[in-house]
């Protein structure tokens, strides 16, 4: 079988990082990069002898490519998203799915009721840390999921440093504490059905950045599963990691705790517990010149489901309730109400 032909869709940090890692899989080669930054776009697109694009849709007409990786700002993924979808090429695109529930909703209608694989980066799934709990969950160690707890602490270089052009187009919940989110989503196996929460602001607006410092929020899901959530985006830079996060899954017999930062899990169930700490590859780990880790393994997962013709474990139809759960969220900030999920 011929490789599969992909072009990048932003080439910022992470489309840069698309770029290299499809190009470095024996089964795909990067052969495009589309960028409204010229000067980047050919920069990248120079390491991969690939031809370098200012606009998407010009990319599509001229270029015969068989997948698209989508690297835009959280907020501009719908337009390069649909266009890809309707122009019959496969998408793997960086979570969220977007920014608004409506835009939400077309991708994962769009891509259901295609003939194309479409897959969304929750890469954090493929870390091993991850998927060990959600293994645990599954062979019914601590019984039936009935609590959650999710804690994340990105430092303020993430809105100030990392995405300060458009760190007002989006949100601690819809940047890397989507990663949590979707996580929690996936352990807790049912959707949501109502959400409460509650905002701070002032750091980072008098930096002039319109955004949350930090989020609570309690989420309902259903068979009065709950999970506490917070998400914040001002830790001090001299803090050890740029994202630091603990989680709990309490269950009807037994718990599972996580710290991401020491890599440490502990479970205890009515038999006994035990700890364990994490070693190994990381989200993307460089060894011997090649990245290796989860970011790499999500990548493969949408290859494989391409040549085998099969649904992503996180199409966008699958991870829509960690979009809706978003969603509620900033409208209960807004309403100061809980916010029903209707499905």
């Amino acid at each position: 079988m011929s490789k599969v032909r992909i072009a990048i869709i932003g080439a910022g940090i992470l489309g840069s990082r698309h770029a290299r890692v499809f190009h470095e899989q024996p089964e795909s080669e990067t052969v495009a990069i589309v960028d409204v930054n010229q000067e980047r776009a050919q920069k990248i697109a120079a390491l991969y002898n690939a031809k370098a694009y200012t606009d998407f849709n010009t990319m599509l007409q001229n270029e015969n490519v068989d997948a698209v990786a989508v690297a835009t700002p959280d907020h501009l993924h719908r337009d390069p998203v649909i266009a890809a979808i309707q122009a019959g090429k496969h998408v793997f695109m960086e979570k969220p799915i977007a920014t608004q529930i409506t835009e939400a909703r077309e991708i994962a209608s769009a891509a259901a009721n295609s003939k194309v694989t479409v897959m969304v980066n929750y890469s954090q799934r493929y870390l091993t840390d991850y998927a060990w709990i959600k293994q645990r969950i599954v062979a019914g160690e601590i019984g039936k999921p009935v609590m959650a707890m999710s804690i994340k602490y990105d430092t303020i270089y993430v809105p100030t440093g990392m995405i300060p052009t458009w760190a007002s187009e989006t949100s601690p919940i819809y940047f890397m504490s989507s990663h949590d989110l979707d996580l929690v989503h996936w352990y807790v196996g049912v959707d949501p059905v109502e959400v409460l929460a509650h905002e701070t602001r002032g750091v980072l607006e008098s930096k002039g950045i319109r955004a949350h410092d930090g989020v609570n929020a309690l989420i309902q899901f259903e068979g009065g599963v709950s999970a506490n959530f917070h998400s914040s985006w001002i830790h001090p830079v001299t803090y050890p990691s740029i994202a630091d996060g603990y989680m709990q899954i309490i269950g009807s017999e037994g718990a599972i705790s996580y710290n991401n930062r020491t890599r440490r899990a502990d479970i205890y169930n009515t038999k006994g517990g035990y700890d364990l700490t994490f070693a190994g590859p990381q989200t993307a780990t460089e060894v011997e010149g090649k990245i290796i880790g989860a970011f790499t393994d999500s990548l493969r997962h949408f290859l494989n489901c391409i040549i085998e013709k099969r649904e992503p474990d996180t199409s966008p139809r699958k991870v829509l309730p960690t979009s809706e759960s978003q969603a509620a969220i900033i409208e209960s900030i807004k309403t100061h109400q809980a916010i029903k999920i209707k499905k």
